[in-house]
């Protein structure tokens, strides 16, 4: 079973108020004072105390839903390496040994796009702690938007039917594991794309990691009318280009 809780920097009544606070449901909630820290030092907070007062909950699983979402990248991609101590790093070291051996998911409930003007995806991804190592970085939104473009492209039935701009987007040293098992590489996938008819319903991206400087793992998942496929490309860029190194398209056998 999973416990759903949702935790805040500032309260949705009294936004300047210095107060955090988490609710489970109507019989489990808190609030605190952190009278001078940050949003992020208030919900860090918040979510050290949801995990204190959770430790003999019967579910086995806790689903923490942010309101803070640079704490939400930072859950992900913890930062162990500050060279002097904050008030923010303390709590985030405490708030990591609490979560040592549990098994607890985030995602930020962000603005929508109609709201905010960000992009869809920001506020959709679920994330499960500590699944990336500390030496990994979340892409900055300008090269987020422009990786998942190139991908975009290549889902597309116009961009399938560009061989030229196939070309640009496709490295030499391609090669991809389908949906099927099989293995392909460039110049089959070039000439084979445009012969695939555009099946896919529905794109959800979910994480865009920088591996290192001028390499880029996506992560996301598409749906069609044979079913959901789990996605992984690794992108590398070229002089000015970013090319498709590796891409991997895994059935969900468990989708309903």
């Amino acid at each position: 079973m999973t416990t759903t809780a949702r935790t805040y920097a500032r309260l949705p009544d009294a936004p300047n108020s210095p107060c955090w606070a988490w609710v489970i449901d109507d019989r489990r909630w808190r609030l605190g004072g952190h009278a001078y820290g940050s949003d992020q030092e208030n919900e860090i907070a918040a979510v050290l105390d949801l995990l204190r007062e959770t430790t003999t909950v019967s579910e086995d699983t806790l689903s923490i839903s942010l309101q803070n979402q640079s704490l939400w990248q930072r859950l992900e991609v913890p930062d162990r390496g500050a060279s002097r101590p904050t008030a923010e790093s303390r709590l985030l070291d405490l708030l990591f040994r609490e979560l040592d051996g549990r098994n607890v998911y985030f995602t930020w409930a962000g603005p929508t796009r109609a709201e905010s003007g960000v992009h869809p995806w920001s506020g959709s991804s679920q994330l499960r702690r500590k699944v990336t190592s500390p030496g990994i970085a979340m892409a900055d939104a300008e090269l987020r938007e422009e990786i998942l473009r190139h991908e975009l492209a290549l889902l597309s039935a116009e961009g399938r039917n560009d061989k030229a701009k196939l070309g640009q987007l496709i490295h030499p040293d391609f090669y991809e594991i389908g949906r099927t098992g099989r293995y392909w590489e460039r110049e089959e996938v070039i000439r084979v794309l445009h012969t695939i008819p555009d099946q896919i319903k529905s794109v959800t991206f979910d994480r865009v990691v920088e591996l290192r400087p001028g390499v880029v793992h996506v992560r996301f998942r598409t749906e069609d009318d044979i079913g959901v496929v789990h996605r992984s490309s690794i992108w590398a860029r070229e002089g000015d280009l970013w090319q498709q190194l590796y891409h991997q398209g895994t059935p969900d056998t468990q989708a309903g």
